[in-house]
Parts: structure tokens; C-alpha cells; sequence
């Protein structure tokens, strides 16, 4: 989910230039600064958040196309800077296999815990949650949010298209500030309220293959989020020990059954 919030759409043709949109924000309250009086433990906001992937290559000189879409909605829990937890329910899809079963996901820290009844009904005993674990600073499922240093490179390179709108576009690598990101183009729009709340971002991210021994021609990331409720008082809270079982202890039968019954098979992360 990185590469989403890797930049912004097209600005349009009688947009202002960007130091002209940056001064008027600004004379405003600063969105930047709105967005980081938010991140503070205890609260949290609302998200909704449509995305996809889509990757084009060829075989035999035909032109093939791979989509995978997921439909992501749920409470982000802040912490001090940044989101610290998250309570998501999670729907994927292709286009070859059509959707696959809803998932609900809760995280905090480095940790993850996935259930729905189909998984619930796979597990041994009592136990109804798969947990997965890696290093929160690796934890792509907190990873929803726009941070205040990706809000503020993305107004510093936006240009105003109407009222609490704003344009830009960006290199991937200037934006991840990665050189080594490789080639691709970011296109980005930012909505905000009244109160220079974020309200919503929709971010198109195209890449293209380094040389020719990559196996696909093009990628496509594409991401819309909404948020909402800034502000509430939000907690999340892991399942409990006994409730639990870790994705590394399930053995081959139940991991099958896991996944068909909706767990992501290469993990939540």
C-alpha cells in the first residue's frame, strides 16, 4: 500500500501554479499541521478505500492483463505521530477468480490477527484467529494513512482545481525520495473540509520494467481513499491469547483451509 500514497491525478489546465495553491493553503489553517494535531494516541478517524493493481505483459505476442481489486473498510487508532492500530474488514477480488471471502483484520505494532467465520470454522478448538507478525515498521496494514511528510510533499507539488481540491503529479522516485524506486509517474488528488481535514486521496501510480527481462510491460497502482470522523475516541484491541493461534504453527491441511476460507495466502501483510 506504499506505492498508493506515492503521489496524486492531473492537474487540470486552469489550475493555479503550485506556489500560489501552497501560499493560499497556507494562509488558511495549514493541512499539515491540522494532520499532525490528529495523530495523538487515543484517537483515530474512519476509512474507506477502494484499490487495485493491474499488470500488463505479453506471452507469445499477445497482450495479457492481471487486476487484483481490494475493497478495505474500518477504524485507524493513532499514536503518537502516527497510526498505531487498525480494526479493517477486507474484500479481494480478480478478475479470473471473481471475489474471494470477506476477512476481518485487526493490527497494532507489528502484529496481525485475521478471522471470518469460514476461518473461525477451520481452526481447532475455541481458537478463531490466525496471527501473523512482522515489524511495525513493516506493517503495510497501518499503512492507510497519509503521513504529515507525504501531505506536505504532495501540496508543495499541488496546484488548486477548486475549493478545497488540489492537483499534482510527481516522479516515484522523488516522491518515495528512493532513486532506486525505478521508473514511474505518480498523479494525485487531495480533498479536504472545511477545516483542512483530509477528506479523501486518489492516487495513480504507473510503472515500467528497468530493461527487458522483466516479465510484465507495465504496472498500475491505483488507490481511493475516504476518511471521516477525525478525531473519535478510538482503541483497538488484539483477540485474546486464548482465542489465537500463529499462521507459522498451522499445519498443511488447516493453512489450506485457512486460505480458501478467505485468509490472504501470502499473509496479511
Amino acid at each position: 500500500m506504499k506505492l498508493f500514497f506515492a503521489g496524486l491525478a492531473a492537474v487540470c489546465a486552469m489550475a493555479l501554479p503550485a506556489q500560489a495553491a501552497s501560499a493560499q493553503i497556507a494562509a488558511a489553517a495549514d493541512p499539515v499541521k491540522v494532520l499532525k494535531a490528529q495523530l495523538v494516541p487515543g484517537k483515530g478517524v474512519k476509512v474507506t478505500e477502494s484499490s487495485s493493481i493491474t499488470l500488463d505483459f505479453t506471452v507469445d505476442d499477445q497482450a495479457m492483463q492481471v487486476q487484483v481489486n481490494t475493497r478495505t473498510s474500518g477504524t485507524l487508532a493513532f499514536g503518537k505521530g502516527s497510526v498505531r492500530g487498525a480494526d479493517l474488514r477486507v474484500r479481494m477480488s480478480t478478475r479470473q477468480k471473481g471475489a474471494s471471502p470477506a476477512y476481518r483484520v485487526v493490527a497494532e505494532g507489528g502484529n496481525a490477527y485475521v478471522t471470518n467465520a469460514g476461518i473461525a470454522k477451520a481452526l481447532p478448538g475455541v481458537r478463531c484467529w490466525v496471527h501473523a507478525k512482522t515489524s511495525a515498521r513493516e506493517n503495510s496494514v497501518l499503512d492507510m494513512g497519509v503521513t504529515p511528510a507525504s501531505l506536505q510533499f504532495m501540496l508543495k507539488n499541488a496546484s488548486e482545481v477548486a475549493t478545497g481540491e488540489y492537483a499534482g503529479t510527481s516522479s516515484l522516485a522523488d516522491f518515495s525520495n528512493d532513486k532506486s524506486a525505478g521508473e514511474g509517474n505518480v498523479e494525485f488528488r487531495l480533498y479536504f473540509d472545511g477545516r483542512n481535514r483530509l477528506t479523501r486521496a486518489i492516487v495513480d501510480t504507473t510503472t515500467s520494467p528497468d530493461d527487458d527481462s522483466t516479465a510484465y510491460d507495465q504496472m498500475a497502482f491505483h488507490t481511493d481513499t475516504r476518511f471521516s470522523g477525525w478525531g473519535a475516541k478510538v482503541k483497538i484491541t488484539p483477540p485474546a491469547a486464548g482465542k489465537v493461534v500463529s499462521e507459522k504453527k498451522l499445519d498443511a491441511k488447516t493453512r489450506k483451509a485457512v486460505i480458501k476460507a478467505g485468509y490472504p495466502e501470502s499473509g496479511p501483510f
